[in-house]
């Protein structure tokens, strides 16, 4: 590994590139380019795209694995762009690609690298990095201190936990947990905020008030309002849960009755993990920002001719923006596109109320009344609010769908699919393009669950102290050989009992033992509900 200023011609490139950024007026953390071999970059991608990771057996033999493959030709070592964001960002290039794909990289770094900084879930963080090999550190002396065997055990169990990461949940940990700890910058100004404001009176006496007072016999008011505020006190382990909370490993991380080197475990492979759920939400939008600034840019270099081989890149684009069906969508191409297809539709003033009211087709196909602003502006301010959900369901209409052959599929499979002959509105020898009008929302039920189970705490003091989970049912049932392993592993974190409600059925694991209860079915809404009253669910009832 070798930092970018090491060779000259990519150092003059990452230059143009950033120069052309700041034209362009986009807003950009510190990003650090290093240099990889095609075995570093195999090996980052194990370490989750960080330069150190703690010593794991798993990650080793994938590693081994890794490598047997790349040497025998089974998996290709070419890895165009690896990226981490945050303040500052760390983006690595592989030094068997040529100079004209290493500034296609650096371009598309800074497309990610915006986007993150001005993306609505804030994924960009201070010293992201840093703080994982910090961590690293942290999570070996963990190692030495747990002995081998518990070592893995406990990793393994935290890693089975992973699909259960929801940071950026309705039902996050924030919006689901009442604590009473004071952490992080938007606590303490809050806290602050509230020290300025005057204490307010106590609604019943204390015990020494009581003893230096005269009794005085409490209004019914004072009685019912001294019976609410017992019910709502926070529990003796500092919390109060007040709705299901969908960020199960993250409630685990702060509320598991776990040892220092344990603990440490849990942040670390919740803070690596974590991104991933960012990922999921924006995947279509930050992948289409990064290839719209990627092309703008490189449009540039070649015209000042910083680089060369426009052909190339051309071919390679367009294979990245290579238009999949819907249910196989390509982020790439879709993003790319609907960027392209809004900058248009802003510059001609499509995005407005008169346009969705004209009922002229005509004039609606010849409509150019822009007013002359700039369209990058409202395009960031999307990037700023919405994710790829409110995205989609705003400006994907049927007809982008067929513009960009999401409704398109191959003969062999339509076939295979089974897919009826009354939703085909056009066929010929290789493709079958379907009616597009109910493709948006199988599109959209995507991203309600982004094929995970979701599951959610609901209670963590269910028969003394163990751990109520509850599935949320979207049609697919859970598979059984999931539930057990999960439910165990839960165990070992939590050090207590751990239930699951999955439709009509009650799953136990305690003690070693797996038990099944079959009870009402017990809806969502109503979960809820009970919680925001303070009550627990009836689900024996």
């Amino acid at each position: 590994m070798r930092m970018i200023h090491s060779d000259p011609e990519l150092k003059y490139l990452e230059e143009r590139c950033l120069h052309y950024a700041d034209v362009f007026g986009m807003t950009l953390p510190e990003c650090r380019f290093y240099i990889l071999d095609s075995m570093e970059f195999a090996s980052l991608l194990e370490k989750r795209v960080y330069p150190v990771s703690p010593i794991n057996i798993w990650e080793g033999k994938r590693m081994l694995s890794k490598k047997y493959r790349i040497k025998e030709g089974m998996e290709s070592s070419l890895y165009y762009e690896v990226v981490q964001t945050g303040r500052p960002s760390y983006a690595y290039l592989n030094n068997t690609n040529s100079a004209m794909t290493q500034a296609t990289v650096i371009a598309h770094v800074y497309g990610h690298c915006e986007f993150s900084e001005l993306n609505v879930l804030q994924d960009s963080t201070d010293d992201r990095t840093e703080y994982v090999m910090w961590m690293v550190k942290k999570v070996n002396r963990s190692r030495q201190q747990m002995g081998e065997k518990s070592y893995l055990n406990y990793w393994n169990a935290v890693e089975s936990a992973l699909p259960l990461i929801a940071p950026n949940s309705q039902y996050s940990l924030e919006h689901s947990v009442e604590t009473d700890r004071r952490t992080g910058t938007r606590t303490k100004r809050k806290r602050e905020e509230k020290a300025e404001a005057p204490k307010p009176l106590s609604p019943f006496s204390s015990t020494m008030d009581s003893l230096l007072r005269p009794t005085q016999k409490s209004s019914p008011f004072e009685l019912e309002l001294k019976t609410k505020l017992r019910q709502e006190t926070l529990s003796r382990r500092g919390y109060r849960l007040r709705a299901p909370c969908q960020d199960v490993l993250g409630f685990l991380k702060e509320f598991a009755p776990t040892t220092k080197a344990e603990k440490n475990i849990l942040e670390y492979q919740y803070i690596i993990h974590a991104p991933s759920d960012f990922v999921m939400r924006t995947q279509i939008m930050n992948e289409g920002w990064a290839m719209y600034w990627e092309k703008k840019i490189m449009m540039e270099l070649f015209r000042e001719k910083s680089c060369k081989g426009i052909i190339d890149y051309c071919k390679t684009f367009s294979g990245v923006c290579y238009p999949r069906p819907y249910y196989k969508r390509n982020p790439y191409h879709l993003g790319f596109h609907m960027w392209v297809y809004l900058e248009d539709a802003i510059k001609k003033g499509k995005i407005s109320l008169e346009f969705q009211e004209e009922t002229d087709q005509k004039v609606k196909q010849e409509w150019d009344r822009g007013d002359g602003s700039e369209p990058i502006h409202t395009m960031r301010h999307l990037v700023k609010t919405v994710t790829d959900y409110e995205f989609l369901r705003r400006f994907l209409t049927p007809e982008l769908i067929h513009e960009f052959h999401l409704n398109r599929i191959h003969q062999r499979e339509f076939v295979r699919l089974g897919i009826s002959k009354r939703e085909v509105i056009k066929e010929d020898s290789n493709w079958v393009w379907l009616d597009p009008r109910p493709i948006k929302k199988e599109m959209l039920s995507f991203f309600t669950h982004y094929y995970r189970p979701r599951i959610y705490v609901i209670d963590a003091d269910f028969e003394d102290g163990g751990l109520l989970l509850y599935h949320r049912d979207d049609g697919r049932r859970l598979r059984s050989n999931w539930i057990q392993p999960t439910l165990k592993n839960l165990n070992m974190i939590w050090k207590g009992g751990v239930t699951l409600i999955s439709r009509n059925t009650l799953y136990q694991y305690s003690g070693g033992r797996q038990r099944e209860k079959r009870i009402r079915e017990l809806a969502f809404e109503t979960v809820v509900e009970r919680m925001m009253e303070g009550k627990k669910p009836l689900i024996f009832e």
